[in-house]
């Protein structure tokens, strides 16, 4: 049973949903000498196990990174750092791949990473839940990268920005 409660300002579950504060990534993959990436707000720790880390996101069905990441199985997350709103449009709209040789990545052991961003997933595909409307792709960790220095970009309420500790 679906229940909803409608004020003034929010009229959908979409709406709902986007009063829900997230990080910003990009999750990305090589094929064929290009780049694919997808901005995304989705990704959840599954397991924080140092021997065996793993995440998770949703795509929609029938995405093209998705079908990238299930024929070749590795992918990258580049959780976006404040000063990253650019990319997070870009990524958020454009579906072209980028070359190899674009100056927004680096490539390492065949990941592609988003320079400056504040954290930095490798990722091998370890299972994907098939939905009506998405799909679940769980990663397993192979690498990883945090910079305590950088701020993230968070999107709440349709809006970027980034978080300003209370204290």
């Amino acid at each position: 049973c679906i229940i909803s409660e409608v004020n003034r300002k929010v009229s959908s579950f979409r709406d709902i949903m986007s009063l829900v504060p997230t990080c910003v990534s990009i999750l990305s993959c090589i094929q064929n000498s290009s780049i694919y990436g997808c901005t995304i707000s989705s990704l959840v720790s599954v397991n924080v196990n140092e021997k065996s880390p793993e995440i998770l996101s949703v795509l929609k069905n029938e995405s093209l990174i998705g079908e990238k990441i299930k024929s070749g199985n590795l992918f990258s997350i580049s959780v976006l750092a404040s000063n990253q709103m650019g990319l997070a449009k870009k990524y958020s709209q454009e579906r072209e791949p980028d070359l190899l040789s674009d100056q927004t990545w680096n490539i390492s052991d065949g990941f592609p990473k988003i320079q400056g961003a504040r954290v930095y997933l490798e990722c091998e595909l370890a299972k994907v839940y098939e939905s009506h409307a998405a799909n679940i792709f769980v990663g397993s960790i192979s690498k990883y990268f945090g910079d305590l220095n950088q701020s993230a970009l968070i999107y709440d309420a349709r809006d970027y920005g980034r978080f300003n500790p209370l204290n």
